[in-house]
Formats: structure tokens, C-alpha cells, sequence
């Protein structure tokens, strides 16, 4: 068991609908998650992740302000496989944690947190809180409004998006080039998903996070 002090962030997630999935589809959708965490740990190797039934995941991040955009990463990961296809996620950033080799056996603020917010969610599929009143002030909200944004995306939006993500300084020809279409119309894809306002969401987030004095947060 390793007690961490300082801040944490804990993703949890579980798939929408997932007795409805063919052998097939589930199996889609764990290659999509594995892909995704493995993503996760080559950026930050201290990072830890578990599936558990299948149907459900958690990541344990330790570069807490990349917390929203990894989140962002697994629901637009998995919107990406088709309309058949979502996933209700919670996270949350808190200190003073108990890392158990057993990931579901860990606990701590930030594993509560992000647990009780995932049974909250009913209409909406994404939620975030934590220990530090300021983070959740400021962006418990525009969670919120992001969650409908990201609801309302087509599943190529969601594969655009996710590949702007996971390379930021990729080109727009590029881009076509790698999914098999005209600059113009990932230009078009972009747009209509709302990606700069996105992506302005994913900075501000790092920022306030950075900024925040995570190491008394607790009674911030």
C-alpha cells in the first residue's frame, strides 16, 4: 500500500447499455479503453488503471490538471466506436489517498468522490468534484455544459476530436490524411463540434489546476 498526500484525480467509468452489446461490440469497446490507458501511462507512467466485469473502468491520475482531458479522452474514445456506443464518467481531485495493489481496493477522498459522483448520474454522462471548492466553483458547471456538447456529437466528430487530443500540433492535412478525407471537411467537422471552445475549456483547466494550491486544497 503506497498513502499518497498530495492530489490526486480518479476517473471512473462504466458503459452505457453494455448487456446490449454483442461479444463483438464489447470486445470493440475493451480494445478502445486499453488503447486509451495505454495512451494515458505512455504520457504519465506513474498513472494506474483497472477494468473491472468489463463494463467498468478507473484511472488513477497523478498529473491531476491532464484530468479533464484524459476524461474527455475515454467518452469521446468510446462514442467514436458508433451510436450504439457511451459512457457515464466521473472525476474527481482530492488529497490524501491509500494506493492498494488492488486498484478497486484503494481508497481515499478522490475515489469517493468520483465513485458517488458516477451513482448521481441519471440524463447526464459526465460530472466532476473535489475537495478544492475553487475547482469545483469554477468548473462543476462547464462540466456540465461540455457533457451536453460532447452528447450531441456524431461518432466521426468524436474520432476527429480525439486525434486533435492526442496530438495537439497535428496539421488539419494531416489529419485528413490519416482518416481518409479532405482538410476542408475535418475543418468543417471541428467547427460544427465546437472544438475551440473545447479546447479552451481542456487549457483553462490545466491552468486553475496548476494553479490552485493543490497541497492545502482541502480546506480551500
Amino acid at each position: 500500500m503506497e498513502s499518497i498526500t498530495k492530489p490526486i484525480a480518479v476517473i471512473i467509468a462504466d458503459i452505457v447499455d453494455s448487456t446490449d452489446l454483442t461479444t463483438e461490440q464489447f470486445d470493440t469497446y475493451l480494445i478502445k479503453v486499453k488503447a486509451i490507458q495505454k495512451w494515458i501511462s505512455e504520457q504519465s507512467p506513474s498513472c494506474i488503471h483497472n477494468i473491472k466485469r468489463g463494463d467498468e473502468f478507473q484511472s488513477v491520475i497523478y498529473d491531476v490538471h491532464n484530468a479533464l482531458k484524459y476524461t474527455l479522452m475515454y467518452r469521446l474514445a468510446i462514442k467514436s466506436l458508433g451510436k450504439e456506443f457511451d459512457c457515464r464518467i466521473s472525476f474527481a481531485i482530492a488529497s490524501n489517498a491509500d494506493i492498494r495493489e488492488s486498484l478497486p481496493e484503494s481508497m481515499g477522498e478522490a475515489f469517493i468522490l468520483s465513485g458517488r459522483g458516477l451513482n448521481t448520474l441519471k440524463n447526464d454522462k459526465m460530472t466532476f468534484t473535489s475537495d478544492c471548492q475553487v475547482l469545483v466553483e469554477i468548473f462543476k458547471l462547464l462540466v456540465k455544459y461540455l457533457d451536453r456538447q460532447i452528447t450531441e456529437l456524431t461518432s466521426r466528430q468524436c474520432e476527429v476530436m480525439l486525434l486533435m487530443l492526442q496530438s495537439t500540433d497535428i496539421s488539419l492535412k494531416q489529419l485528413a490524411a490519416n482518416l481518409q478525407t479532405a482538410p476542408s471537411t475535418i475543418s468543417k467537422s471541428l467547427k460544427a463540434s465546437g472544438w475551440h471552445l473545447v479546447h479552451e475549456l481542456i487549457q483553462q483547466f490545466e491552468i486553475k489546476v496548476l494553479a490552485t494550491n493543490l497541497e492545502g486544497h482541502g480546506n480551500a
